[in-house]
């Protein structure tokens, strides 16, 4: 079964070898990527509840191994700050249905 891919339209195109690249894909993450990296985000304690806190870093890992246009380094080293935003929220769509609230 092939793994469900998102599209990403940037605000700002970026230039590629190729040329002008206009969007991001992304590629749903597989259990063995969850398995290594692990939970983009995790709820913890605060005042009043609980609160939903990004692991940046493991986000970052993520972000790396699910882009598949441009090259993931290409577009992470290149990317408006409104851009990366949108391909962080992207990436972070596909757990949306996986974060039980405590």
């Amino acid at each position: 079964m092939a793994r469900e891919r998102k599209t990403i339209p940037l605000k700002r195109p970026i230039e590629g070898p190729k040329g002008r690249i206009a969007a991001v894909v992304l590629q749903e993450p597989a259990s063995a990527d969850y398995w290594i990296l692990g939970d983009p985000r995790t709820w913890v304690k605060a005042k009043g509840g609980m609160a939903l806190v990004d692991n940046d870093e493991v986000i970052r890992a993520y972000t790396e191994r699910m882009i598949v246009e441009p090259d993931p380094l290409l577009a992470m080293n290149n990317l408006s700050i409104l851009d990366a935003m949108a391909v962080k929220t992207g990436v972070l769509s596909f757990f949306e249905d996986a974060t039980p609230t405590p």
